[in-house]
């Protein structure tokens, strides 16, 4: 029999314990509760912003006796940071603790670039590349945009998040100036 710390550098090693940001988007607009989402970092930070619906518990917090106790067993739990780094080093505690902890996949940096702001590049921009309609209905979920509502609860941006502008073609030449121009 495997102890506990064989079972989670096992999982560790087969990166089971990750789950990406595309994936915890969809489950927060499906509503699903079979999971936990808790923010790592410090307070200062998550006040600043943070992933709508998740529970703010540094890593000394997090670890102290009464936190554990009061974390449930039976449902998933998510932890980011503001990158992996930390998150990670708390799923692997709360595993050898024996909970079913995942990291959230960098963390707030790549949710709030990938999420909030999707990066498309402007050759996709047209929608003809599947992703792009899904990750720009995904970014209008969870920022709103011009005439659109933003998430059930009502909660708009937790800043200001520009609308996505597809980019203007290049003029192939640069305008005549007065001394180019004929007769």
């Amino acid at each position: 029999m495997k102890s506990v710390f064989d079972q989670v550098a096992q999982v560790v090693a087969r990166r089971e314990d990750r789950v990406a940001v595309d994936d915890l988007a969809r489950w927060l607009i499906e509503g699903r509760k079979d999971f936990v989402l808790i923010d790592v970092r410090p307070q200062q930070d998550f006040a600043k912003g943070h992933i709508e619906g998740a529970r703010n518990l540094p890593v000394p917090q997090l670890v102290a006796p009464q936190t554990m106790q009061g974390l449930p067993k039976e449902r998933r739990i998510v932890l980011y940071s503001q990158g992996s780094e930390t998150a990670a080093q708390a799923v692997v505690l709360l595993r050898l603790a024996g909970y079913d902890a995942d990291l959230l996949l960098g963390g707030y940096n790549f949710w709030s670039r990938h999420v909030l702001n999707p990066d498309i590049h402007p050759t996709l921009a047209d929608g003809e590349y599947p992703r792009v309609p899904e990750q720009q209905a995904i970014a209008c979920y969870f920022v709103g945009g011009q005439g659109r509502q933003g998430p059930p609860s009502g909660k708009g941006p937790q800043r200001p998040v520009p609308a996505f502008k597809p980019p203007l073609a290049k003029p192939l030449a640069p305008p005549p100036q007065e001394s180019d121009e004929g007769c």
